[in-house]
């Protein structure tokens, strides 16, 4: 679908030394059902932007897309089992940002979304630095 839809995918270098506590299949679930999210929800000939920073003890994951992005009415629930923004015609259970979320709060970490509807959406989670 990203060539498809003609989508580039941006990412940062990033330094190879650094740890974080997660747990490596879960993680990579995670960050793959959000790029997959992004990829689907993006206009045609768009960019996803992926992001990695660290704060404070912690790295933070983003993956911004510059979609239509999510209504504030619905920013709340989306993150609920089995919830589908009304009139949203996408495939898709409803169990994808769930179960996300699920994997990055049993790491310790936090899963959250900021969007601005007719802008996009950019999804972040963060989990803890070894130390």
């Amino acid at each position: 679908m990203l060539n498809k839809k003609n989508i580039s995918i941006k990412s940062p270098t990033v330094q190879d030394d650094i740890k974080i506590m997660a747990d490596a299949e879960k993680t990579s679930w995670v960050l793959t059902n959000l790029l997959s999210n992004a990829i689907r929800y993006s206009y045609e000939n768009s960019e996803i932007n992926l992001r990695i920073d660290i704060k404070e003890n912690q790295v933070i994951f983003s993956v911004k897309d510059h979609g239509q992005g999510i209504q504030q009415q619905y920013l709340d629930r989306i993150f609920d089992k089995y919830y589908k923004i009304p009139g949203n015609k996408k495939d898709g259970t409803g169990l994808g940002l769930s179960i996300c979320k699920e994997f990055i709060e049993a790491q310790g970490g936090k899963l959250w979304v900021e969007s601005s509807y007719g802008e996009g959406s950019t999804f972040y989670f963060q989990l803890p630095l070894c130390t």
